[in-house]
């Protein structure tokens, strides 16, 4: 077993978001781009987060990472990783964990690598910044084999232009990996590539996985890659946590509008025959000016005034499986109904 899992003590989780907010100020306002969310990443496991491009996914993890720009702020809650709160961390400290105990592989590799850098010189970067005790050329080639890419050595001379996209992913996989991190976040790792070559990218995040222990965040619209890959999936929208639970729950028993939207929007090998594929109409929200209700309300089919009007109360159906939605809190006398008759 991994000595991350033997190590003693360290609690169960590795990283523990606690409602988390994060704006853009622009010149229009405030975009309130991620509302209070909150979740946990266990150590060794895969977290997926899912939902529709603006609905708060990578925002959420370059909060984690202090990687947000000028504009960009974390506006309130709580990051903690392994025991250290990242909101108040200093810069040099944050510098220190990312590509050391955090890595992060972004959406397209071609804008991350170095054009008129070598792919030796850009996968050792890391190990010099951190100061890695180790044989950084030997370390570089073994990573490099790791991933598939031989002959290694004289691969490594070459330019990022001189690979395939499913290679320079790979590379991109290799850096993130190459100062064995304690947490992974992928970023749509099989954007733009064909259904073979994603494949063979997740099955080769999954051997890495198990070589070094590492936690993962993968973050996609794609269901077919969480399905795949996710031990739990969180389902975002409009900055808001929708559902949560295991890939089981989410993709068997679906309990939010959305969760069921999305689901019902994307092709079923098993179903192909029976099953019509039903986009979900609308747009998502204007973050400038967020509802006041569920930030879903205007585009579901099942919205009552009270999703409208007021944020949904989070309804725990197993102990890891719940959802934010009035639908399934509609007893007589329940909050809803409170809520609604008040007005």
């Amino acid at each position: 077993m991994n000595d991350r899992m033997n190590a003693k003590n360290p609690s169960d989780f590795l990283l523990r978001v606690s409602d988390l907010r994060t704006s853009f100020f622009t010149p229009a306002g405030e975009v309130k781009a991620v509302g209070g969310v909150s979740f946990n990443v266990k150590r060794g496991e895969v977290l997926g987060i899912v939902g529709e491009s603006g609905s708060g996914k990578s925002v959420t993890m370059l909060s984690v990472l202090g990687l947000l720009g000028t504009s960009g702020r974390v506006v309130g809650g709580s990051i903690d990783f392994d025991g250290q709160e990242l909101t108040r961390m200093r810069l040099r400290d944050l510098e220190e964990l990312r590509g050391k105990r955090i890595s992060m592989i972004f959406q397209d590799p071609m804008t991350s690598l170095n054009p008129v850098l070598t792919v030796r010189w850009q996968m050792e970067e890391s190990l010099r910044r951190h100061r890695v005790p180790c044989d950084r050329h030997d370390r570089a080639v073994d990573m490099l084999k790791r991933v598939g890419i031989v002959p290694a050595e004289r691969r490594l001379t070459q330019y990022p232009f001189q690979f395939s996209g499913g290679q320079r992913q790979r590379i991109m996989i290799a850096m993130a990996m190459i100062c064995n991190p304690d947490l992974l976040i992928a970023d749509e790792p099989t954007t733009a590539l064909d259904v073979t070559v994603q494949a063979q990218i997740l099955e080769l995040m999954k051997e890495l996985q198990g070589q070094f222990g590492t936690s993962i965040i993968l973050i996609t619209h794609d269901l077919g890659v969480i399905a795949g890959m996710a031990d739990r999936v969180l389902v975002m929208y409009g900055g808001r946590i929708m559902e949560r639970g295991t890939r089981r729950e989410i993709f068997y028993e679906p309990a939010h509008p959305y969760t069921r939207g999305l689901l019902r929007s994307v092709p079923n090998p098993e179903e192909l025959v029976r099953q019509r594929l039903i986009p979900i109409e609308g747009q998502p929200p204007d973050l400038l000016n967020p509802p006041a209700g569920c930030p879903y309300a205007p585009r579901c089919p099942e919205a009552m005034r009270v999703c409208l009007e007021y944020p949904p109360e989070r309804t725990e159906l197993t102990g890891s499986h719940n959802a934010a939605c009035w639908l399934l809190n509609r007893p007589a006398g329940s909050a809803a109904d409170r809520k609604e008759g008040a007005r």
